[in-house]
C-alpha cells in the first residue's frame, strides 16, 4: 500500500512537471516568432524592392501588439523608407524614356496595272505620358514624280489608351509647281473598344484649307505570327481654296485587308488587298476638274521595327 502511494505522487509530480515545460516552451516559441515577424517585416519594409504593403493588412494582430508596446514608431519609420517617391512611380509606371520606329515599304498595283511605290516612317520618343511622333509618307507612281507629307506632334496621354495630339504638318506635290502646304493638326490617337486603333485629326492651313482624316485598324490573330488586319482610312476636305484643290467632301475612302506575317517582332513582311474611292480635283486657274475614280488596288512589301 505504501509502495502504490509512493507511485501515485511520483506520477501526479511528474506529470505536472511536464506541464510547467510545455508552458515555457510554448513562452518561447510565441516570443522566437513574434521576433521572426518583427525581422521579416523589417526587411521586407525597408527594402527597396520590397512588397510595400501595409503591416495592418499582413499582420493586423503583429501591429496591434505593436501599438500596444509603444513600438509603433519602427513600423513609422519602415513604411517611410519604403514609401515610393513620384519619381520611383513613374519608373515603375510608364516614366522611363523610350523610342521606337517604324518602316514601311510597299509596293501597290491597281487594276490597270500602274505601280506605286509607297513608304511610311514612324518613329516616337519619350514617356507613356509625354512623346514627340514623328510621321511622313511618301508615294512615287511610275512615271511621276514623288509627294509626301511629314507630321511632327506631341502626344499627350489625357486617358487610359487614349492621346491628344497636336502639331504641324508639311506637304507638297513635285507634279505640280508651288503644289505644298503647311497645316496645323490637332486629333486623337488611341484604342476604341473592341480593340479597334483609332486615329482622327483636324487639319487646317493655307488657303482656308480645312479638312479632316480617319483611320481605323484592329489585328486578328490565326495563329502565333500571322495576322489579318482589317483598316479603313478616310480623307475629307471642308474647304480649299488652293491652286490644286481636291472636291470637297469624302476626298478619299480606303477599305482593305493587309496580312502579315512576323518571322520575328522587327521583320513583318505582309500583302495587303484593298478597295480605294478617290474623288479628284475640282476646276481651277492651275488645273482642270477631273473625275472620280475607284477601283481594286494589290500591294506587298515589309514592315521593320527598331
Amino acid at each position: 500500500m505504501q509502495i502504490t502511494k509512493n507511485f501515485f505522487s511520483k506520477t501526479v509530480l511528474s506529470i505536472a512537471l511536464i506541464s510547467i515545460s510545455n508552458l515555457t516552451f510554448a513562452n518561447s516559441s510565441t516570443s522566437e516568432q513574434e521576433s521572426n515577424i518583427t525581422n521579416g517585416m523589417r526587411v521586407l519594409l525597408q527594402e527597396s524592392g520590397g512588397l510595400r504593403y501595409s503591416p495592418q493588412e499582413l499582420y493586423p494582430e503583429y501591429y496591434s501588439m505593436e501599438n500596444a508596446n509603444g513600438g509603433d514608431n519602427i513600423i513609422l519609420t519602415a513604411r517611410k523608407r519604403s514609401a515610393p517617391s513620384h519619381d520611383d512611380h513613374l519608373k515603375e509606371h510608364g516614366g522611363q524614356i523610350y523610342q521606337a520606329t517604324k518602316l514601311e515599304n510597299a509596293w501597290i498595283v491597281d487594276e490597270d496595272g500602274k505601280g506605286t511605290l509607297g513608304t511610311k516612317f514612324e518613329t516616337l520618343i519619350g514617356t507613356d505620358e509625354n512623346r514627340i511622333f514623328i510621321e511622313a509618307n511618301l508615294a512615287k507612281p511610275e512615271s511621276s514624280d514623288i509627294n509626301y507629307d511629314i507630321s511632327a506632334l506631341y502626344s499627350r496621354n489625357v486617358a487610359p489608351f487614349w492621346d491628344v495630339q497636336t502639331g504641324v504638318r508639311y506637304s507638297e506635290d513635285k507634279n505640280s509647281p508651288n503644289n505644298n502646304r503647311i497645316d496645323g493638326v490637332i486629333g486623337i490617337l488611341g484604342l476604341a473598344p473592341y480593340f479597334f486603333e483609332t486615329q482622327a485629326y483636324l487639319y487646317g492651313g493655307e488657303n482656308n484649307f480645312w479638312g479632316t482624316s480617319f483611320e481605323f485598324e484592329r489585328d486578328l490573330i490565326l495563329t502565333q505570327k500571322l495576322i489579318t488586319q482589317p483598316y479603313i482610312e478616310a480623307d475629307v476636305v471642308f474647304s480649299d481654296d488652293s491652286d490644286y484643290a481636291a472636291k470637297s467632301g469624302l476626298s478619299e475612302l480606303k477599305t482593305g485587308i493587309k496580312t502579315r506575317y512576323e518571322i520575328t517582332k522587327r521583320i513583318k513582311p505582309f500583302i495587303d488587298v484593298a478597295y480605294q474611292y478617290e474623288k479628284g480635283q475640282k476646276a481651277t486657274s492651275m488645273q482642270e476638274a477631273t473625275d472620280s475614280e475607284k477601283g481594286w488596288k494589290y500591294g506587298a512589301g515589309i514592315e521593320l521595327v527598331f
